[in-house]
């Protein structure tokens, strides 16, 4: 997905960099986009150097537009609300991204991670809506980019989870899930793929209750600090008599763990390894495990969003953040990631697939350590593209 933000962001940016340095020769001080913008109105602005409060909400919101070939020209909002419930609690997160495109698709999504007091209980939501169109390239990682069909469908989501403290930063909880695909059509005549053997078809709900362990001592999902790890485990009992299509298992699991590199330095070497797993009957097609579809979109970037499916998925990736200015108005980083899926057939994983690129990342709002982060990667087959977060990918 390519992805650009409204051009006064990067204007705000690149016309400032001499005066944030400059704000930055005698001491450190934290400098945001924000700061900078009213600078540019009030050069008799001080930077606003005190501490979050809790219960106050710290918004960041971006407009902006972009393009794809799966969307055409877009329109959207990214929106981020964070906020403290206690001094000694996880940040709370809760993302809005709402979006329109040319093709008059509609995908708003919203997700939550609300921490209580002393981190008791963490309460987790993936609410989305899409009037969608994704060009579909078959089963396991050997498909080529040049045989794909085409569909036109309506996607709801409501996945809920509850989890409750055992001991400090571990957690277990239940939860319901449930995804819905409706008015499922294929709107051309492209060659055939294995997903037309599989069966695609006109409608198809996957609703079970879920068995959730959490371990997380991120303490700020917005920007992970050095010593931070998190551990979600998720297994998924999808039943008919909730009104599923097909009876069937998943497990999900999603492992990150961020290191000091150098030692005591601001960059940051992290991880990320997700296992996302099918087994005991028939997966509806389009919630079989794919490409940039885990719960923020962030799987497999340098790939279009559903480019490889299969029962199921490996994912690893490393990243590499570094500050370019003292301030952390500006940063960037590395990052490689690799994917691989189980083949129709034998149900072995394929071959490996790679991605790789270099990131800009900008902070928008100091207080919640919130960045924007543009992305450049490329990878196997010759894919290439932008992409775009408004906080860390992972």
């Amino acid at each position: 997905m390519y992805r650009y933000p409204l051009i006064i962001i990067y204007f705000i940016f690149w016309s400032n960099i001499a005066f944030t340095q400059k704000l930055d020769s005698n001491n450190v001080t934290l400098v945001d986009v924000g700061d900078v913008w009213k600078r540019i109105k009030d050069k008799n602005y001080k930077i606003d150097t005190s501490k979050t409060a809790v219960g106050v909400p710290l918004f960041t919101v971006l407009p902006g537009f972009g393009y794809s070939q799966l969307t055409g020209f877009t329109v959207l909002v990214d929106g981020n609300i964070s906020f403290y419930t206690h001094p000694k609690t996880n940040i709370s997160v809760i993302k809005v991204t709402p979006e329109y495109t040319q093709k008059r698709q509609f995908t708003p999504i919203l997700t939550t991670s609300i921490w209580s007091k002393n981190n008791k209980y963490n309460f987790v939501s993936d609410w989305r809506f899409y009037k969608y169109h994704v060009k579909d390239f078959g089963l396991g990682g050997l498909t080529q980019e040049t045989v794909f069909n085409q569909y036109n469908y309506h996607f709801i989501r409501f996945h809920q989870v509850l989890s409750r403290a055992v001991t400090p930063d571990f957690l277990i909880g239940v939860g319901y899930n449930f995804d819905k695909h409706f008015k499922v059509k294929r709107i051309d005549n492209q060659l055939i793929t294995n997903a037309v053997e599989y069966g695609v078809s006109h409608s198809a709900v996957s609703s079970g209750l879920v068995l959730n362990a959490l371990f997380d001592s991120r303490r700020n999902e917005n920007s992970p600090v050095a010593g931070g790890w998190y551990s979600n485990i998720s297994f998924t009992r999808n039943m008919k008599i909730l009104s599923s299509s097909t009876n069937y298992n998943s497990i999900y699991s999603d492992f990150r763990h961020y290191l000091s590199f150098p030692k005591n330095s601001k960059s940051i070497l992290a991880f990320w390894n997700i296992n996302w797993l099918t087994f005991g009957g028939k997966v509806p097609y389009f919630d079989l495990p794919s490409t940039l579809w885990d719960t923020y979109d962030n799987a497999g970037r340098t790939f279009i969003q559903g480019r490889f499916r299969g029962k199921n998925m490996l994912y690893y990736e490393a990243e590499y953040r570094f500050p370019i200015l003292k301030n952390e108005l500006l940063g960037g980083a590395l990052f490689i990631n690799s994917q691989t899926f189980a083949e129709p057939v034998s149900n072995q994983f394929s071959k490996i697939l790679h991605g790789y690129g270099v990131s800009l990342r900008t902070k928008v709002n100091k207080k919640s350590n919130v960045f924007f982060v543009i992305s450049y990667g490329a990878g196997s087959g010759g894919a290439k593209g932008f992409f775009f977060n408004l906080g860390e990918v992972f």
